[in-house]
């Protein structure tokens, strides 16, 4: 499996349906239940369908910022259509991957996070993804020649590194 255009653009089209990339009105707007549970010390959060019906269960213990990285990756699995009943994103495992569905999830994830987002406001690759606040180990996901294509460099004066 690879993330392919196809998928980009089913994810800037439920995002224009909702009128946000807030992934919790995602989820809303998907029907997909958002459940809160003590998952440990490892586990951040992780999808589940039962009945045909979409649950999200994310760790009481992370933060906040953690439960929103979080539920965006886990409506990648969702977005496409990942048919493996239960997919866990684990504190251990936050590396790269270069292939298979946590690729593919990820991708979705990075895509929400970005949605919409002009790179030419920023001086730096690290400002943008501090201001998206894109943990380190999902840096690797951005695509930036595709955020470069989109940018509109005539209204801001970047210094893209």
């Amino acid at each position: 499996m690879r993330y392919t255009d196809w998928t980009r653009e089913k994810v800037n089209k439920i995002i224009k349906n909702v009128n946000s990339n807030n992934p919790y009105k995602l989820c809303d707007f998907l029907g997909i239940n958002i459940d809160y549970d003590d998952l440990g010390k490892d586990i951040l959060g992780l999808r589940t369908v039962n009945f045909r019906i979409p649950s999200i269960i994310l760790n009481t213990r992370n933060t906040e910022q953690e439960n929103y990285i979080t539920l965006a990756h886990e409506l990648g699995h969702h977005i496409c259509k990942h048919n493996t009943n239960t997919e866990y994103l684990k504190r251990h495992n936050l590396t790269f991957k270069s292939y298979g569905v946590e690729y593919e999830a990820n991708k979705v994830m990075i895509d929400i996070l970005t949605y919409n987002t002009n790179i030419a406001e920023f001086h730096t690759q690290k400002d943008y993804l501090n201001y998206y606040s894109i943990p380190n180990w999902a840096k690797r996901y951005v695509d930036w020649n595709y955020l470069k294509e989109n940018a509109n460099f005539n209204t801001f004066n970047s210094v893209l590194d």
